[in-house]
């Protein structure tokens, strides 16, 4: 799969989970914004996704992870939606850096569920 599919496959992966929670989205096409939302109780915030189509293993028998990079740095969003694509789950953090490695076992849907909350509500 290329970049461009995995990426634009993340982020209307994210604008449906917070759909079905109850949020509104708006997909964008900025640099550092994917996505605007408004929340339940009628906030604003940006999210910027970054997406992984499948988690890679360090060797050794190293456990699974799922790699992000921010490549682009300019405006921080308020929200950053990590999504492991082949898994259909997003998580959802306030930083980023310019890489962040999460751990495959991570994404589970109680996880993403409490990451929605934890941002959004």
């Amino acid at each position: 799969m290329e970049t461009v599919d995995i990426s634009r496959g993340g982020e209307y992966l994210v604008a449906h989970v917070l759909e079905t929670c109850g949020v509104r989205v708006i997909r964008v096409d900025l640099s550092s914004h994917d996505l605007w939302c408004r929340t339940p109780s009628g906030r604003l915030a940006t999210v910027q996704v970054k997406a992984s189509g499948r988690a890679r293993d360090g060797g050794n028998g190293s456990v699974q992870r799922y790699e992000f990079y921010d490549r682009q740095g300019g405006m921080k969003p308020d929200v950053y939606g990590f999504v492991a694509l082949d898994l259909g789950l997003v998580l959802f953090a306030a930083e980023m850096g310019k890489r962040r490695s999460i751990v495959a076992s991570s994404f589970t849907e109680e996880a993403m569920l409490a990451s929605v909350a934890r941002f959004f509500y």
